[in-house]
């Protein structure tokens, strides 16, 4: 009996329950359906490149050491996305304490201009990404991991609202509301193109 590979269009369900089963490919496939989704969650939250990729790595290992408790297959992005979030709390924490310990003043932010930049957008400037991003960072908590599914993993309203538990009418305000705020914000870099 011949056991066939996992297909990159297979459901996160079937790529979960082969996970399960001890297919390491299928969850290689989940990760990379969901990396940048990771990497950009982080982003929003440590403003630090590397950093970020760093979370991401942390939490797919920590995601695939607690693929049992995964309730809903479906809801895996959102239940990745809440382990990076807490990823990022705790890395924060650690710098917090690691600055007391070495008696720096603790900072609330790192610093976006010591960020490295990068950005699937050849036609902005280091300059203007760090803007757009520090914007989407201000964003407030509830719009900023909807609309960075949206745009990053390229998420409906629907499959949003189905990752994270809410009502897909919920989701659609929050959308509008990030989307207002957002155009509002970045009018100076619009200009500026």
């Amino acid at each position: 009996m011949t056991e066939t590979k996992p297909q990159p269009e297979a459901s996160n369900a079937e790529l979960i329950e082969a996970t399960r089963k001890g297919d390491l490919a299928a969850f290689g496939i989940l990760t990379q359906r969901y990396w940048s989704l990771a990497v950009a969650l982080g982003l929003s939250r440590l403003d630090n490149a590397a950093d970020a990729e760093d979370i991401a790595q942390e939490s797919f290992i920590k995601a695939y050491a607690k693929l049992g408790s995964l309730r809903d297959a479906q809801r895996f992005a959102g239940w990745l996305s809440r382990i990076v979030i807490l990823q990022c709390v705790d890395a924060r924490r650690r710098q917090q304490r690691r600055q007391r310990a070495l008696g720096q003043q603790v900072s609330p932010d790192m610093g976006l201009d010591a960020a490295p930049v990068y950005s699937s957008n050849p036609g902005l400037s280091s300059q203007q990404i760090r803007f757009v991003r520090q914007t989407i960072a201000e964003l407030p908590e509830k719009f900023k991991q909807p609309i960075i599914m949206r745009f990053v993993s390229g998420l409906s309203a629907v499959e949003i609202a189905r990752q994270l538990g809410k009502r897909p009418g919920t989701i659609r305000v929050w959308l509008h509301r990030a989307h207002q705020q957002l155009r509002q914000d970045l009018a100076p870099l619009l200009e500026e193109l």
